[in-house]
């Protein structure tokens, strides 16, 4: 786990270089992400995956190489070669419904105006007996606010001019995605009100699950990360 976190550390503080090198972070973290899916049950091998909000395309490298028959979606294509590329909404996906028996969703769900309409369409689209997993830095961790940290936790007035970043609001701080703040207690109130069931629940990465601590999670959780059905499976929450 220590080898595990150096790697990590390594690669996140040299991510912002260059493309290669964010491509290179985020496939490191998507084979750690399937090791711990693994552990929960869940293969990607032979089996059709959707990445929604793929970016530099990582994550969907990482999994094809696992064998998963991926389909790469984003708003717009800054990956060199991703597997299966459809350039598309992830709000209005073009996929026939009940289509994918794994969704793969890594912070974007905090960039969507429409969180509630976001798992609308994973919802849609994930076979019956499919599952989702779904990730995100909860917004007042010390990470929540992605390139305004740590202003973000003086309020978006505070956080846009101490970090002079030059944008309107949230809304248009992060490009076409923008940046909306999700809480976990929000998150876990969409699931349930979409109709998805919290299977697995944790901290990414980290061997205390600090996103099961009440009201302290929220600024502990440096990431969330779900595993998601539309029926209960039978796993426990962790």
């Amino acid at each position: 786990m220590i080898r595990e976190w150096v790697s990590l550390l390594r690669l996140a503080r040299r991510r912002f270089r260059s493309s290669a090198d964010y491509r290179q972070f985020q496939i490191y973290q998507g084979r750690l992400v399937l090791n711990y899916l693994y552990k929960q049950g869940v293969t990607v091998h032979n089996t059709r995956v959707l990445d929604l909000g793929c970016g530099n395309g990582g994550y969907s490298h990482t999994m094809a190489d696992a064998g998963a028959q991926v389909i790469s979606v984003d708003i717009r294509c800054t990956a060199p070669d991703p597997p299966a590329f459809v350039l598309a909404d992830a709000m209005q996906l073009p996929f026939d419904s009940s289509c994918f028996p794994v969704v793969f969703c890594a912070s974007l769900i905090e960039h969507v105006p429409d969180p509630a309409q976001l798992l609308v369409e994973i919802k849609r689209v994930l076979s019956p007996d499919g599952v989702v997993y779904l990730s995100f830095p909860p917004f007042y961790t010390p990470v929540g606010g992605h390139h305004l940290k740590p202003y973000h936790l003086l309020g978006e007035r505070w956080a846009l001019r101490l970090s002079k970043y030059k944008a309107d609001g949230y809304a248009t701080a992060c490009g076409e995605w923008g940046l909306f703040p999700l809480t976990l207690r929000r998150a876990r109130q969409l699931f349930a009100e979409t109709g998805l069931t919290i299977e697995h629940e944790s901290t990414r990465f980290l061997p205390v699950n600090m996103a099961r601590i009440p009201w302290l999670g929220e600024f502990l959780t440096w990431h969330v990360q779900f595993i998601l059905s539309a029926e209960r499976r039978g796993r426990e929450k962790g």
